[in-house]
């Protein structure tokens, strides 16, 4: 199904979060307590979670509206112009006087695996002014946003003033909230999507099946239809309150993790836009995290929809 974005049209995607400038540090071995390791290369690229989606859903054919801010400096001035180049529809709010961009530096070992070290920059905050009329004429509208009383704020609009959008949720940001009010914002959206860390983190669970149970439990209490979680190359798993769909993830040589989560949430939003079934949705997904990760930087190796057509004629799924 075509559903690129052309020219003039009303974008079907909004995106709403950080962009932010990212330094990646490749070290020649894991970090333990009390060792050192040898920098054998270093890059920088952009990034930012709810960017990095945009850019995935843009090289798609979905170019989506995305409402941001950054500071109001080079690095800004870079990361507006780069996503602009890859046909992002971009709103950016003015940064506050003083607020640098956002940054994170990331330190890269073998395995692969990733740390990351983030300096808070220009964020979404409650009370910025918001497109929002533009942003719920889209049929999918992604919150992504740190910000939890803004984030609160914008769950909440859709049952008023569009009751036919479908709101997605990353659970990137509400790992930080205590459990009981990261779950009951969560179940706010539509769909929730995240990783095997971030479920357990936002449900307080040490376990991931205990994880998925609670999660069950709490949906029908809530607006969640779909929970889309990814576990890398243990594939993902996609709940509703009547399935529980287990789909596994394909073999890929992997050099940087970094980005992989934000591509399959890419993919999930794709999915649902064609319509797709469940476990092709969860198919899809899958390729678009795997397919992420064969470079360095969240965004270098995010695949086009040609790309990813080709590369699922011929994937093999991990053993």
């Amino acid at each position: 199904m075509d559903v690129g974005t052309a020219s003039g049209r009303q974008p079907q995607v909004a995106v709403l979060g950080t962009t932010s400038w990212d330094q990646f540090l490749v070290l020649d071995r894991p970090l333990t307590e009390g060792s050192g390791a040898i920098v054998v290369d270093r890059l920088e690229a952009s990034g930012g979670t709810a960017a990095n989606l945009a850019v995935a859903l843009a090289r798609l054919g979905v170019p989506p509206l995305f409402v941001t801010t950054c500071g109001d400096d080079d690095l800004g001035r870079r990361l507006l112009d780069e996503l602009h180049r890859e046909g992002v529809l971009v709103h950016a709010l003015p940064p506050r006087s003083g607020t640098p961009t956002d940054r994170c530096t990331i330190l890269v070992t073998p395995g692969p695996e990733r740390t990351i070290l983030w300096t808070p920059g220009a964020s979404l905050r409650l009370g910025d002014p918001l497109p929002l009329d533009r942003v719920f004429m889209c049929q999918i509208v992604v919150v992504d946003v740190e910000d939890a009383a803004l984030r609160q704020r914008l769950v909440d609009l859709p049952a008023h003033v569009a009751p036919r959008v479908q709101l997605v949720g990353p659970l990137t940001h509400l790992v930080d909230l205590q459990p009981d009010r990261a779950t009951w914002l969560a179940l706010q959206h539509d769909v929730i999507v995240g990783s095997d860390e971030e479920l357990r983190a936002v449900t307080g669970c040490d376990e991931f099946e205990a994880a998925l149970t609670r999660l069950r439990e709490m949906m029908p209490l809530g607006a969640t239809r779909l929970a889309a979680i990814t576990r890398g190359r243990a594939g993902c798993v996609l709940l509703t309150r009547r399935q529980e769909i287990r789909v596994p993830a394909f073999e890929v040589a992997a050099v940087d993790p970094t980005g992989a989560g934000d591509a399959f949430a890419a993919g999930i939003v794709y999915g649902l836009l064609t319509r797709r079934s469940l476990p092709e949705v969860g198919r899809f997904a899958n390729a678009m995290g795997a397919l992420a990760t064969r470079a360095f930087g969240a965004r270098t190796s995010l695949p086009t929809h040609h790309e990813i057509t080709a590369f699922l004629q011929e994937a093999r799924p991990c053993a």
